[in-house]
């Protein structure tokens, strides 16, 4: 699939066919690409917890407001943040040239310790750039997908079983749609969200 008609084509699908699988490889497959995502420093902030059970699956929707897609879809992603992936900077960079690390690792040392707001803007940050290259990458090979942030994070938290140091940024529905959505809402029109030079400068027109 072209890449633009799989940006035209994707939309947030709340309804799926229940009892339709992807297999673990399948979803293997997937998230290689998404781990290819960009993040601050190479962090790689993100960690994906997979909900396939269907009673962990059931829990998790009574703390999304009873969102049918969470008990319907194929696998619910729980999309985590890591807070203090900075921590992980001497391993991700061990294979790097030693001038590599000596210029890098005290950089991100510096940059990230003892920011907590920092550290949750980043964790958020770079796992919502993966999510939006998991959804692209799923519709690529015709599977459905829904972000959600309507849940409650602490329940969420104890269900799957995170730590301190991880926080659940988003919920993101993965499967085969059971029907077509609706129309695609109003977008804003490009003159009005994207300015030139200044917040108040003209409006790109083309």
């Amino acid at each position: 699939m072209e890449f633009s008609e799989t940006v035209q084509q994707r939309r947030s699908i709340k309804s799926y066919q229940p009892g339709r699988e992807i297999s673990d490889a399948e979803l293997k497959e997937l998230m290689q690409e998404v781990v290819l995502s960009p993040s601050s420093f190479n962090l790689q902030h993100w960690t994906f917890i997979a909900a396939k059970d269907a009673t962990l699956k059931e829990k998790i929707k009574d703390a999304a407001w009873g969102q049918e897609q969470v008990e319907t879809c194929s696998a619910l992603l729980v999309i985590c943040g890591k807070l203090n992936a900075h921590e992980d900077a001497p391993e991700i960079y061990q294979g790097a040239a030693q001038g590599i690390q000596d210029k890098v690792l005290p950089m991100i040392k510096n940059f990230y310790d003892g920011k907590d707001q920092l550290q949750r803007d980043e964790a958020i940050r770079s796992a919502s750039l993966a999510a939006m290259v998991l959804m692209l990458a799923a519709h690529n090979r015709g599977w459905a997908t829904a972000p959600m942030i309507g849940f409650d994070p602490e329940v969420v938290s104890k269900l799957v079983n995170l730590k301190p140091n991880y926080i659940p940024v988003m919920l993101m529905a993965v499967g085969f749609k059971k029907e077509e959505p609706r129309p695609r809402d109003y977008r804003r029109p490009i003159e009005e969200v994207v300015k030139i030079n200044t917040l108040d400068g003209p409006g790109l027109m083309g």
